[in-house]
């Protein structure tokens, strides 16, 4: 024995060095995502996603790289919910990281996962009750658990929103499994559909291979991930910004001078109560040739000629976009003025340039069919009265309240970035979105001009 003591001995050794040094492989192999603690709870919850989707697709073999992956996501989110605890997304992320975890053959050696996956979606639903995302996790854990009734239960809450998704067919098929007659009819019925709808290809395999093998397999069905809140955009203006700098007099007469800047006095003042403009103030052209940011369009005007007999002028109206300088609206006016007592123009001539403005500048909606790099694809077209330069902002779902007593319906609209329209054909439109890189942009999202 004591001969083969130091064999022994150097042999552990050696092992453990040899464990050691592929740990250590292991974590050379490991990404780091930046977080800006600076920035909130937003910020922590999408780098704590980044971190989870790699311990997804971590192989089963690899236990320090899931240690390190499952450990900084939680840390994160749990960060976030210390910064607030209102977070809803947060509180179901953090449980689906658990429900993962309970699910993983080596992480699911640590206890209590279930229970803490629980708390964090009954948590959720506390916060909102229409957050019907945490009943089908409720029904995932229902599951696991062998409370196949109660599964059924929050599965049927997860309808109400109406995302009849392929994880919500696949699941509630796997609960039918097992079973015989009508119930091994409907585990059929709810796995075909749990196909067509499919959009991931471990979910369309694992719906085929239901169908070919009609039994109840030893795992449950894939789950889904949580779906990430969209960042919301806060436009300066959701209408039309429009800069007046001053008209300009371009027959030389002191008299049409002054009828110049009370032109534009009197525009920029009509503007600023009609409801369909915003009115942007700042320096004029002339001081440097400089617009105000954001700014969406600039009214240009010039009194082109005089008949200070007949009391009129003939002033050239046009508003452009100031990156590009495309036309959106050009036309002249003739408008009659008086000079005793004082200078003046009636409301209606005013009242007929700022309508004929409105007039062209359509506001209308649209859809997203299409998303490549940072240009979308709208489908408005010129038949909808759209032109190259014009501004539109990208509105998410929207969300409705009624009051009870008046039954009033308010819509919630979300801002989530804005475009601006570059090509324009007959029916459809490419628009480059400004904001890149600070949106989410989906296809399906509305579009509305300003």
């Amino acid at each position: 024995m004591k001969k083969k003591f130091p064999f022994f001995f150097i042999s552990l050794t050696v092992l453990l060095a040899i464990g050691a040094h592929g740990e250590g492989k292991v974590l050379q192999a490991t990404k780091e995502f930046e977080v800006q603690y600076d920035k909130g709870p937003y910020e922590k919850v999408m780098t704590a996603d980044q971190y989870r989707n790699e311990l997804l697709k971590t192989e089963k073999k690899q236990k320090a790289l899931k240690d390190f992956y499952f450990n900084h996501a939680r840390e994160l989110y749990e960060a976030a919910l210390i910064e607030d605890e209102t977070s809803i997304y947060a509180h179901s992320s953090l449980g689906f990281l658990y429900l993962w975890a309970a699910m993983d053959p080596y992480l699911s050696k640590r206890e209590g996962f279930l229970r803490q996956a629980r708390d964090r979606f009954v948590r959720a639903i506390s916060l909102r009750k229409s957050y019907y995302e945490a009943y089908y996790y409720l029904a995932v854990l229902d599951t696991l658990e062998g409370d196949f009734s109660s599964a059924l239960n929050n599965l049927k809450e997860y309808m109400r929103s109406e995302k009849e998704d392929s994880y919500y067919h696949l699941l509630l098929g796997y609960i039918y499994t097992g079973g015989r007659g009508e119930t091994a009819e409907k585990a059929k019925v709810e796995f075909q559909l749990a196909k067509e709808k499919a959009t991931d290809p471990i979910s369309v395999r694992w719906a085929i291979r239901q169908l070919q093998r009609p039994q109840k397999p030893k795992e449950i069905p894939p789950i889904k991930a949580p779906t990430p809140p969209r960042k919301e955009y806060f436009p300066r203006t959701v209408s039309m910004s429009i800069y007046v700098p001053k008209f300009v007099d371009e027959t030389g007469y002191d008299e049409i001078r002054k009828m110049a800047d009370l032109l534009s006095s009197r525009i920029s003042e009509t503007i600023f109560r009609n409801n369909r403009f915003t009115l942007i103030e700042g320096k004029t052209p002339e001081q440097g040739d400089y617009y105000p940011s954001g700014v969406d369009a600039v009214l240009m005007g010039s009194i082109i000629n005089a008949n200070r007999l007949g009391k009129t002028v003939l002033c050239h109206v046009k508003l452009l976009y100031p990156e590009g300088g495309n036309i959106l609206f050009s036309k002249e006016f003739e408008v009659p003025y008086t000079d005793k007592p004082m200078l003046a123009i009636a409301d209606r001539d005013i009242n007929r340039i700022v309508g004929e403005l409105e007039k062209n500048s359509i506001k209308c909606e649209g859809t997203i069919v299409q998303i490549s790099r940072n240009y979308v694809t709208v489908n408005l077209g010129s038949e909808n009265g759209i032109r190259p330069g014009f501004k539109g902002l990208i509105i998410g779902k929207t969300s409705q309240l009624v009051i009870p007593r008046t039954k009033e319906v308010i819509t919630h609209e979300i801002y989530l970035g804005e475009i601006v329209f570059e090509q324009v054909e007959e029916k459809t439109s490419k628009a480059r979105i400004c904001n890149t890189g600070l949106v989410t942009v989906q296809v399906g999202d509305m579009v509305r001009t300003k």
